[in-house]
């Protein structure tokens, strides 16, 4: 490699600040066909600098690989996922020949970039010519995390919004004509043609006011005077992160849409963007945050559905989809716990409300049901421990039943905090934990699959923090529970016989269906057990996946194909659920009637149920000894 020193961006660089920053390097030796980064799912950790050898990075497709860019030696790859995209891989790399790679932790490459602007400058500039690809830019969308957790509004077309009706006007009109066309048309904007007819330009409101009356321009000039040019134009099969986007970065209000034919055939406003906002899930949480009483949230989780429809419909990633219901679900979890501690009084010591199952998980689907606890620390006088039993079960009781009001419905199993059972001091959850990871008793594994599964939602997170502690160390102390834990997950089997054909209800409401839920469960098992034994705390299957792969558990083969299937399975599952709330009019559930699905998801199943039999057969050998 040459020397670095006269490599862009380093070359950018202070030669002190370089001097610093070559201590910093790391070198890592890669084989070829390596694949040390795949799109949209891998963590970027480090700035990669191809000091010998040659790689390639790519979007791959439907089976194709787009966007392809090989790396000679100096070329580096990761900055612009860790500055642009949340750290997360825009496109795999791979390698063409044996490779060696100087690696920058994502801190100090981050670090660097705050300090030396035209270093910072050469990344952004790089992601801004990427982003005049669509396809690149789609990338991008699919993982923008969106404070409000607001994409599928981001996703949809502008086709829908747009004002199809156009005002326009000769060029030699007079200020006061266009303003007196735009008031009569109640338009915010009027296209200026020439001679030839073709548009000039446009005038906007906005023009009116800062162009012509700030400056005290006669009304009788011409409209040239005040007029903007050229008129920055976006297709109408564009979509509505792309109007926004050519809206901040060109600071324009009015964009015209066009056409294939690039004829100008309507205008988009940023008011009609924010005014097609209003059935979003961004205004329903801000409806849920500015609630004033639990009356204002009766029910509020039945409009979540109408809400997630169309990118449900659309096939959004079905990881977003989880995301905006768990935004949703917390917004609604905050206000409720602030309405219980406004109506019995702070609370007498340190607490947390917990979450487990599918929520503690972030994984919730439409299906609302409550699976939650509650921790509280201890308190050495017995007086003030009765206090706090006292306060917490009423806590917890209001709380719950207030959930129930607002559509979380209460547990079937009554896993909820106002089962006295689970509302208890943070060390009589530690001797729960203990007595499951010792114990055989199937209801007690039952308890560990459901509880081992749970994160703080709103107080202390240092109760549950110290539980995970907990439970890490008692799993290392007496590993046995993780056969158990392999035995319970082989009660769910992939819902398919030898022949190939798949295994469905005989009887009942659901003769001629299987149970898309019960069908995921061996992958969310598998995570899970997988994730005790190294010492992984963190609960989401494809981020315990993503741990896993990091941590040589899981081949990169392995790690694609389980997230490929748990996306997918996913994705039916939602369809099923939004199916039976839109179109059938009943409650959403799980179950999947083969004979409906296409002969392509016929076919992905079937492959899908093959992956999670192998997945099984390698818990299997790990964890009872025997293929």
């Amino acid at each position: 490699m040459k020397n670095m020193t006269s490599v862009p961006p380093f070359s950018f660089l202070p030669q002190s600040v370089l001097k610093t920053l070559n201590n910093s390097f790391s070198y890592e030796n890669h084989k070829k066909g390596s694949i040390l980064l795949v799109q949209e799912i891998s963590k970027v950790e480090k700035l990669y600098v191809l000091s010998k050898g040659s790689a390639q990075y790519y979007f791959e497709e439907n089976f194709a690989k787009t966007l392809k860019k090989n790396l000679k030696e100096g070329d580096n790859f990761g900055g612009i996922s860790i500055l642009m995209n949340d750290s997360v891989s825009t496109r795999t790399l791979e390698l063409l020949e044996d490779s060696t790679f100087m690696t920058l932790d994502a801190h100090v490459f981050s670090k660097t970039c705050a300090g030396f602007k035209e270093f910072r400058e050469y990344f952004t500039a790089e992601f801004g010519k990427c982003m005049l690809n669509k396809s690149y830019a789609g990338i991008i969308l699919r993982h923008i995390k969106d404070k409000e957790f607001n994409l599928p509004f981001f996703n949809q077309p502008i086709s829908a919004m747009f004002r199809p009706n156009i005002t326009t006007c000769p060029i030699d009109t007079s200020i006061r004509a266009a303003a007196e066309k735009m008031s009569k048309s109640a338009s915010s904007a009027i296209l200026v043609r020439n001679e030839k007819k073709k548009i000039q330009g446009i005038v906007t409101d906005a023009d009116l006011r800062t162009k012509f009356l700030a400056k005290g321009l006669d009304s009788q000039e011409p409209i040239t005077s005040i007029l903007s040019s050229p008129v920055i134009t976006i297709p109408a099969d564009s979509q509505v992160f792309e109007a926004f986007l050519n809206m901040t970065t060109k600071d324009k209000r009015h964009l015209a849409v066009t056409n294939k034919a690039l004829d100008i055939i309507g205008i988009i406003t940023e008011k009609d963007l924010i005014s097609s906002q209003a059935n979003s899930t961004y205004l329903l949480i801000k409806a849920i945050q500015s609630a004033q009483h639990i009356d204002h949230l009766e029910n509020i989780h039945s409009r979540l559905s109408e809400l997630l429809l169309d990118p449900i419909k659309n096939g959004s990633n079905p990881e977003y989809i989880t995301k905006l219901i768990t935004a949703f679900s917390e917004a609604i979890l905050d206000k409720i716990i602030l309405f219980t501690i406004n109506e019995i009084g702070e609370p007498p010591c340190r607490f947390v409300f917990m979450i487990m199952g599918s929520e503690g998980r972030d994984e919730q689907t439409l299906i609302s049901d409550q699976d939650n606890a509650l921790i509280y620390e201890d308190l050495p006088d017995p007086a003030d421990a009765q206090k706090a039993l006292e306060y917490f079960s009423k806590f917890s009781e209001l709380t719950c039943n207030q959930l129930n009001r607002a559509g979380f419905k209460f547990c079937d199993g009554d896993n909820m905090a106002k089962n006295p059972k689970w509302c208890q001091p943070i060390s009589v959850w530690k001797q729960y934990f203990t007595n499951w990871i010792r114990s055989v008793d199937p209801q007690k594994i039952l308890y560990s699959s459901i509880f081992f599964d749970f994160r703080g939602a709103w107080g202390d997170f240092g109760l549950t923090d110290e539980l995970k502690l907990h439970l890490a160390e008692s799993v290392k102390k007496w590993p046995g529970i993780l056969r158990c834990l392999t035995e319970n997950s082989f009660q769910f089997k992939p819902p398919i016989n030898f022949f190939g054909k798949f295994i469905v209800e005989e009887k009942g409401k659901h003769k001629g269906f299987f149970d898309i839920k019960k069908a995921l469960l061996p992958i969310i098992d598998f995570a899970r057990i997988y994730s005790l034994k190294e010492g992984i705390s963190t609960t989401n299957t494809l981020t315990r996946l993503f741990r896993l792969y990091t941590k040589n558990s899981l081949t990169n083969k392995q790690y694609l194909n389980l997230i490929r299937s748990y996306n997918h399975m996913m994705n039916l599952r939602f369809l099923r659920q939004i199916t039976t709330i839109m179109d059938e009019d009943e409650e959403p559930d799980n179950y999947i009637n083969p004979v409906n699905l296409s002969s392509i998801d016929q076919a992905m199943l079937k492959e899908i149920f093959k992956i999670i039999e192998k997945l099984q057969q390698k818990l299997k050998i790990e964890f009872i000894g025997s293929s």
